[in-house]
């Protein structure tokens, strides 16, 4: 079992903020990841947990967003001990707002929390609680369907950035040291 590490500030796993796009393709190309160019301004690196990584015009990472999606790999994604994609949603952002609080004026919230100061979020499509377990419209569904609803109790999602990102247009975010 992979364990990728997410260091707010620093990086995710061997991938760190202020790496050039260069250091990024070769450490991609020695450890077999495939890159792809959705738009001209970012590429996402595919591979175990899928990153996705944007750059800045200098051609330095920026953000980096690691995915719950698991594949045929068997990772654990660990920040300040915690288990990411294995702690509930709201226990995990109740952890995590102990340590630096999260932007409560976030129009997406349930869906995503940032925490600013640590320039860490996280994002997931769907908010399920444990009280939803007993709503006649989810009992309603197989078993199957159900699964689908559980796995929202959990964030799909968890990224980092430089200092500024969610605040500013992405044109105006520059790596600093």
């Amino acid at each position: 079992m992979e364990t990728i590490i997410v260091e707010p500030r620093k990086g995710i796993g061997q991938i760190t903020l202020g790496m050039t796009r260069e250091e990024v393709r070769k450490y991609a190309e020695a450890n077999g990841l495939r890159l792809f160019n959705p738009r001209k301004d970012s590429t996402a690196v595919q591979s175990v947990g899928d990153f996705k990584v944007e750059y800045d015009s200098e051609d330095r990472v920026i953000f980096i967003e690691l995915s719950s999606f698991k594949g045929d790999h068997d990772i654990t994604c660990l920040l300040m001990d915690i288990n990411v994609f294995e702690t509930k949603a709201e226990d995990l952002v109740e952890r995590i707002d102990k340590i630096s609080p999260y932007d409560r004026n976030d129009w997406e919230l349930g869906y995503s929390y940032t925490f600013h100061e640590l320039g860490l979020a996280f994002w997931r499509p769907y908010v399920f609680r444990d009280e939803d377990m007993q709503q006649e419209w989810f009992l309603s569904h197989d078993k199957e369907e159900q699964e689908s609803y559980l796995r929202d109790q959990y964030f799909r999602t968890v990224a980092i950035a430089v200092d500024g990102y969610w605040n500013k247009s992405k044109e105006s975010v520059k790596y600093s040291v």
